[in-house]
């Protein structure tokens, strides 16, 4: 099962009765709509499945855009730890001071702060992360296409 067919099993909602994205799913998803040209190595992207290797297709500016939006995520969310206002829990906590549902509230909020911030910066490593796979392909695919050229001349 390709990528495309996986896609439209987990996720029937996002296409028609053609097989084309809806128009809510193009305005939710734009980096679907418009996939960049891919970087494809082993076999040829026409050869049927089996037939002389594996394939492998890689979409820089999708692994950009997607290292971007998991970076600004975690970035968010590490910003909104950081913002003390408006903390609910900490009043509800002072509140109920002496009392242990009081110490229960004070420890289960720093315990989905700890979480929070861990998964924030988390979200931060695996954007900076995709956005280097992807320069990293790039580049190398760049490099590779000088020496192809170098060996025509």
């Amino acid at each position: 099962m390709g990528n495309q067919d996986l896609d439209h099993a987990l996720n029937p909602w996002m296409y028609n009765k053609s097989g084309d994205l809806t128009p809510q799913a193009q305005q939710q998803f734009p980096d679907l709509a418009n996939t960049p040209a891919a970087i494809t190595t082993g076999g040829s992207p026409t050869a049927p499945a089996g037939a002389g290797g594996q394939q492998l297709v890689v979409h820089p500016d999708a692994l950009r855009t997607a290292g971007q939006n998991a970076s600004e995520l975690g970035n968010r969310m590490t910003a909104d730890c950081q913002n003390p206002t408006g903390s609910d829990m900490f009043t509800a906590a002072t509140a109920m001071n002496g009392w242990a549902i009081g110490a229960a509230i004070t420890t289960a909020h720093q315990t989905w702060e700890l979480q929070f911030l861990t998964l924030g910066g988390n979200l931060i490593t695996v954007g900076q992360n995709l956005q280097d796979s992807a320069n990293g392909y790039t580049s190398t695919e760049n490099t590779n296409r000088g020496h192809m050229r170098a060996l025509d001349n």
